[in-house]
């Protein structure tokens, strides 16, 4: 049996849950742009992902939630360099909430589309290529005029009023 790589894993309770919480974040002085947010079920691969050493390392295991804004303010506060790259939120099972694992990733992701649109800047290709990765439910950019959500290889656009 073939399954098609670009079934969604979330149900549409969970996506619609998540691109709630982006709206309020995008509609906050969030203290910095582009914001690259990452969720998976199960660890992302290094194959995919590898972390930027920061010292200090803010503090990760934080539940994705609508009180993402302060946690992001903490991060900066500790140390301003962790805007750098993509923040990965995990979870054990689709039944699980998303924690807080790593800060400052950067993706490596080989995915390529063979549709793919032409390069819009390296942030929006290496989401739109991680979103294909097995483990992998969505990534989310969150840039000052737009939140960008990326899904099995599809992206969705939302303009900011």
């Amino acid at each position: 049996m073939e399954i098609d790589v670009r079934v969604s894993k979330m149900t549409p309770d969970q996506k619609a849950e998540i691109l709630s919480t982006l709206r309020d974040l995008h509609g906050e002085p969030i203290p910095f742009h582009p914001l690259i947010l990452v969720f998976s079920t199960g660890k992302v691969s290094s194959d995919e992902c590898v972390p930027m050493l920061r010292e200090p390392m803010p503090p990760t295991g934080a539940i994705f939630s609508k009180q993402i804004t302060v946690l992001l303010r903490e991060a900066v506060h500790i140390n301003p360099s962790i805007h750098d790259g993509a923040i990965i939120f995990t979870r054990k099972t689709a039944d699980d909430d998303y924690h807080l694992v790593s800060w400052s990733m950067r993706i490596i992701s080989k995915t390529a589309l063979a549709d793919a649109v032409p390069n819009l800047g390296s942030a929006h290709n290496s989401a739109l290529a991680l979103s294909l990765a097995r483990e992998v439910d969505c990534c989310c950019i969150l840039s000052k005029g737009s939140v960008s959500f990326f899904e099995r290889g599809s992206m969705h656009v939302e303009a900011k009023e």
